[in-house]
């Protein structure tokens, strides 16, 4: 257990501070898209490589996050994630063109790879299963919170400063995690680790890498198809050679074996599924009031503020709600209305009043910061201390996954539909529409997937 100096209040800021870091900056992008693009010379939609350049770094180093936390000490590599997210996001703020703010914000995925799970899993040890559920629905909420408040903070900085400030917001918020950290985390948690899985490492990271990449490359103008495609077929390639590199080794840097658990595999599947959904709405959301309607930054991201109010009060509702339903009927009746407020933003227009967005973002902000808390800690239910690192690696890696896939498309939905009704790629508002309208079914047909738990699954985690 880890031995905490002050309050485990005090460890629990320490933790949610990073992770309200890292969500703001996964979306704080996204309503300074129009000023960034115009800064940098390049297509609004084209910057979506920036978004997914992040989720992507993070993908790839989440898994040997829990090896790097067991060999080193949590405490060591906590604050060195939080180093390199501060850094990097200095970095993002004097970028000069695309390619620099995609490695910048590369760089920044990193940090916020090491630091994700190792946060939940300092979480985990110190709190145990017992206390697990109230702890991280703190963290979680925070992180979500954080999600949603990232487009109202870009778009006010973007209006009424630049948008190389965004990224610059960090700087104050990093160095005080950083000493806290420091001060509150006592680093006694070093395991003994089998070498490292270079070669499965290499497979898992190009494949995830490619996939994502490819996908991306579908939705621009100036990639063919076929290498978009081609790309991915060899990514999907690597992954299934992973998958069979990993059966024959001991300690492979992904346990899929661990999937062989009901409520884990549902958890993760389950997470990527949903996520492949709803996760494309802060990206979509922010470009069809500005683009498409014509909002300025800073009441395009103040038109987001509800979504931030609606995580805030699903908060004291969720473990009461979860001790009366279980998970599994909590769960499939969650993800429907997650689908059902994606397929609300359709009904958006030129002649929607204010009042009505707010309605609407209100809505989705307070079941998704649900189905954010269910979706992770059923992954935990019977899970063995000697895999905490592991599943939360899996876990972690899922779920940036996911963001990223959904960012890229999301982007392919808007070249499709574009193709349809427009020859403006960007400026037509059916386009967000038809758009969201295929989010909200594939996050409404990932409740069918949650069928396959039984009604007293994650039983344990609650009591």
């Amino acid at each position: 257990m880890f031995k905490i100096i002050n309050s485990h209040t005090l460890l629990t800021f320490v933790i949610s501070l990073s992770f309200l870091m890292e969500a703001v900056d996964s979306t704080i992008i996204n309503t300074s898209i129009p000023a960034i693009s115009h800064s940098l010379s390049v297509e609004p939609v084209d910057l979506k490589i920036a978004l997914i350049s992040y989720f992507l770094s993070l993908a790839i180093f989440i898994p040997i996050s829990g090896w790097l936390a067991d060999k080193f000490g949590s405490k060591h590599i906590f604050i060195t994630a939080l180093c390199i997210f501060t850094l990097g996001s200095l970095w993002c703020g004097f970028a000069h063109n695309l390619i620099e703010l995609v490695v910048a914000r590369f760089v920044q995925g990193l940090g916020g790879a090491l630091g994700l799970p190792v946060g939940r899993l300092i979480i985990f040890r110190t709190f145990g299963k017992e206390r697990l559920i109230p702890m991280m629905n703190r963290v979680v909420t925070v992180g979500a919170l954080g999600m949603m408040l990232g487009p109202i903070i870009g778009g006010f900085i973007t209006h009424h400063f630049s948008w190389h400030w965004i990224f610059w917001v960090n700087i104050p918020l990093g160095c005080l995690a950083i000493i806290l950290a420091y001060v509150c985390i006592q680093d006694n948690d070093r395991h003994k680790v089998p070498p490292i899985d270079g070669l499965g490492f290499v497979l898992f990271g190009v494949g995830l890498a490619g996939s994502t990449f490819g996908l991306s490359a579908l939705s621009e103008t100036t990639f063919s198809s076929l290498v978009g495609l081609g790309i991915i077929a060899l990514s999907v390639f690597m992954l299934m050679a992973y998958i069979r590199h990993s059966k024959h080794r001991q300690h492979p840097i992904v346990k899929i074996e661990l999937l062989k658990l009901r409520t884990f595999k549902v958890s993760v599947v389950g997470n990527l599924i949903s996520r492949l959904g709803f996760g494309g709405v802060p990206f979509l959301l922010p470009l069809l009031l500005q683009i498409g309607l014509g909002y300025p930054a800073e009441e395009s991201g103040m038109l987001l503020a509800p979504t931030a109010i609606g995580v805030v009060i699903s908060k004291p509702l969720y473990l009461p709600l979860l001790r009366i339903y279980g998970y599994k009927r909590l769960l499939i009746a969650n993800t429907f209305l997650v689908g059902l407020s994606v397929w609300a933003f359709i009904t958006i227009n030129a002649t929607t009043p204010i009042y009505v967005i707010g309605v609407l973002t209100f809505f989705y902000g307070f079941i998704v910061a649900m189905q954010y808390g269910l979706m992770n800690s059923l992954a935990y239910a019977d899970i063995a201390p000697e895999h905490l690192s592991a599943a939360s690696s899996i876990l972690g890696t899922i779920q940036q996954m996911s963001q990223s896939f959904s960012v890229a498309v999301s982007a392919l939905l808007i070249r499709f539909f574009s193709l349809i009704y427009s020859d403006n790629l960007t400026h037509h508002p059916i386009i967000f529409q038809s758009t969201f309208f295929i989010i909200g079914l594939i996050t409404s047909l990932s409740c069918l997937f949650y069928m396959q738990l039984k009604p007293g699954d994650g039983q344990q985690m609650i009591v």
